[in-house]
């Protein structure tokens, strides 16, 4: 009985050891390139047109030249319903209402009333604020590429503008309503491809499928976990405390394949949790899955859709009263219209009828709206923050305050934070995302106390344990690769 438990255990032994090798021959080089790529996404996130740019770029809005209401411009477009969203700025040189409906944008000329239809001297003359210093240009229109996943989706067909400037700038205008939309440069793309592109086996082809390039997240995240897991287990059955190897050692291994071992013994659990959380990061199979602030959410909160007397405003007194105007954004709350103005300065909440800046929406006016969003559930508390909580904070991205937040009596604990100087949603959490909260942001990012989040204490912290990590993964490839040239005499002798 004792030889065949014995064998047994063997057996199992000898097969865990077999995943381990071969799962790191397979794929240990990609999870070295997750830790350097990991160090790189700390510095240089994907590309994105921040609104301190698009404040920077922007022309400036001449309220003369608007002669159509943004009600007769959207019936121009002879669309059904009412628009979900509302702007108005200036394209090449003439002002232009932009509409959101059912996923796109659409734009109509606010000074004749007539389809806006992006050209390419339009593109050209959008990104060149943002080249000033190009000296030629070349525009070709595209769906997407590597650079335009994400929100300007909603863009498409885009317009991907190459500048011949020190910095190397492509830049991407909106097809639908000839706004920039994207920006990128030389160094930005090239670090890119040295961080999210790898990090998030970010490939166009790939990505262009949502559903198999979540799959491919999953499943070699899945892998890697199994991968340093049977290496933890298989590496703590090798210490000796008591009855140590020849000389006092605690392991049997020398050279590299000490280097693995005890660099596994010594940080594997972290990489556990690094993967393990990688994994969580698309969901699997609906995990702890939460919907965020939804558009029916953002209706309510409104009070219902745009109408036809929201979008017959007089534009002339907000137009008049700010002169450094660059964009006008239609905000409802609770069933009352704003104006919400981009200037150069920032952004400001406008008083529709006399253009005065208004420092906030009445909290009573914010609650009644919110509450409107589950209009059978009391609120169980109201909070202003002044700065983060556990759940709404500014790391990554930065978040606006003072918020409030108001959570209400739900089981799923469900939660919305709203900024009271624009009168909006600007955050959700119930019970799914508070739980991917740690096990996401807090294992993947080390994101656990504001203490640990202050720089440069997090950036030491952080890259010290990646440089670790891909220590332990070259360990890990020089041994695969001994292997298989071992192998490889006795395959060509065969």
């Amino acid at each position: 009985m004792a030889l065949l438990i014995a064998g047994a255990m063997g057996s199992w032994k000898r097969q865990l050891h077999l995943l381990h090798r071969w799962l790191g021959i397979g794929i240990g080089l990609l999870v070295l390139l997750w830790f350097g790529s990991g160090i790189v996404m700390m510095y240089v996130p994907y590309p994105k047109l921040s609104e301190q740019e698009r404040i920077a770029w922007l022309p400036p809005l001449d309220g003369t030249q608007v002669k159509v209401s943004a009600w007769d411009a959207w019936q121009s477009t002879a669309q059904p319903g009412a628009p979900g969203a509302v702007k108005l700025n200036t394209v090449a040189g003439r002002p232009a209402y932009h509409f959101m409906s059912n996923g796109r944008w659409s734009s109509v000329w606010a000074d004749t009333g007539a389809a806006l239809h992006v050209t390419e001297a339009m593109a050209r003359s959008a990104a060149s604020s943002a080249a000033p210093g190009a000296t030629a240009w070349s525009v070709e229109q595209i769906d997407q590429d590597q650079w335009t996943f994400g929100a300007v989706k909603m863009h498409r067909p885009l317009y991907r503008v190459e500048a011949a400037d020190a910095a190397g700038s492509v830049l991407y205008v909106s097809g639908r309503t000839g706004e920039l939309v994207r920006d990128t440069t030389r160094s930005e793309r090239a670090w890119n491809w040295a961080g999210s592109v790898i990090h998030w086996i970010y490939f166009t082809p790939l990505r262009t499928n949502g559903q198999p390039w979540r799959q491919v997240v999953m499943w070699t995240s899945g892998a890697a976990f199994l991968l340093v897991l049977a290496g933890m287990v298989l590496g703590i059955q090798r210490v000796r405390l008591r009855q140590r190897y020849a000389n006092g050692r605690l392991s049997p291994y020398r050279g590299w394949q000490a280097w693995h071992h005890w660099l596994g013994l010594g940080i594997g659990t972290l990489t556990l949790t690094w993967l393990f959380s990688g994994w969580l990061s698309v969901t699997p199979f609906d995990w702890l899955s939460s919907p965020g602030v939804t558009a029916k959410d953002r209706l309510a909160f409104a009070g219902g859709p745009l109408n036809q007397e929201d979008l017959s405003v007089a534009l002339a007194p907000p137009i008049r009263a700010r002169s450094g105007l660059l964009e006008l954004e239609w905000r409802r709350v609770g069933g009352k219209l704003y104006f919400s103005a981009l200037e150069r300065t920032g952004r400001n909440l406008l008083n529709t009828d006399s253009g005065a800046v208004l420092s906030s929406v009445p909290t009573e006016a914010l609650l009644h709206a919110v509450r409107a969003t589950r209009p059978d559930v009391p609120l169980l508390a109201v909070d202003r923050l002044t700065s983060g909580d556990s759940y709404y904070y500014s790391h990554h991205a930065d978040r606006t305050f003072p918020v409030l937040r108001a959570q209400f009596a739900l089981a799923d604990e469900t939660t919305f934070y709203i900024d009271p100087a624009q009168g909006a949603l600007v955050g959700h959490a119930d019970h799914n995302s508070k739980w991917n909260r740690w096990l996401f942001n807090g294992l993947h990012q080390l994101d656990f106390a504001a203490s640990l989040r202050a720089r440069p204490i997090w950036d030491v912290m952080v890259a010290s344990l990646s440089v670790l990590g891909a220590m332990l993964s070259i360990s890990g490839l020089v041994l695969g690769w001994r292997r298989l040239s071992k192998r490889r005499p006795r395959l060509q002798q065969r």
